[in-house]
């Protein structure tokens, strides 16, 4: 057990090192695209349940890259995106499931050290108010939300580079700070999105 934890953290280690000694990406511009699954962690009105939802379609964006470093992977990535917030709820006594979704248009500025990203996420509803697939409230009307802010923690890596840029594989987990209505409660979602960018590079032409 000792020699497994060990060779673990022995390979963390040299990972780590390697992404360390990573070059910086140049000044890059890029498309993005991500699947993603969410759940509310707010509190329910009595007989309904928080579930796991799978994101029917995909986020995408546009995003810019600006370096601060030569020698290390550092630098801030501005994202516009078309956002969702994907989650479930279900009715305990008739396992009764609904997709729920909220999508927003999205101004994300994020810091990026060695792979690691940190920001923040300003959705602005510019859509039509709550998708409820099953009509699980009937016709009710749902508040629409105009505006959030949402912490987003991710990490990035280069999968594949051409002489025009690189294609990165992207994760992401995100958490909704300010929260928002949905009839008699309030959700706050997290979700966790895997997809792909690729950022072309404006400096050289020739890669990173």
């Amino acid at each position: 057990m000792k020699v497994k934890t060990l060779s673990l953290l022995f390979l963390f280690i040299l990972q780590t090192t390697s992404l360390l000694a990573l070059d910086n990406y140049p000044f890059s511009v890029g498309p993005s695209i991500a699947g993603k699954m969410g759940i509310s962690t707010g509190t329910t009105p009595s007989g309904i349940q928080n579930a796991v939802s799978f994101l029917s379609g995909v986020d995408l964006a546009a995003m810019v890259y600006l370096p601060m470093s030569n020698d290390s992977r550092t630098g801030v990535f501005v994202e516009l995106g078309y956002t969702n917030t994907p989650f479930g709820i279900k009715l305990w006594q008739e396992q009764k499931f609904s997709y729920m979704n909220q999508k927003w248009l999205t101004i994300s500025p994020l810091l990026i050290m060695s792979g690691v990203l940190i920001g923040l996420e300003f959705g602005f509803n510019a859509f039509d108010d709550w998708v409820d697939d099953k009509k699980m409230f009937g016709n009710l009307p749902m508040k629409k939300d105009d505006f959030n802010v949402t912490l987003r923690v991710g990490f990035m890596h280069p999968v594949w580079t051409t002489p025009l840029g690189t294609l990165n594989f992207q994760l992401n987990g995100t958490y909704n700070i300010t929260g928002a209505n949905y009839l008699d409660f309030t959700y706050s979602p997290v979700t966790l999105s895997l997809g792909l960018n690729y950022l072309f590079d404006l400096e050289s032409g020739d890669g990173y």
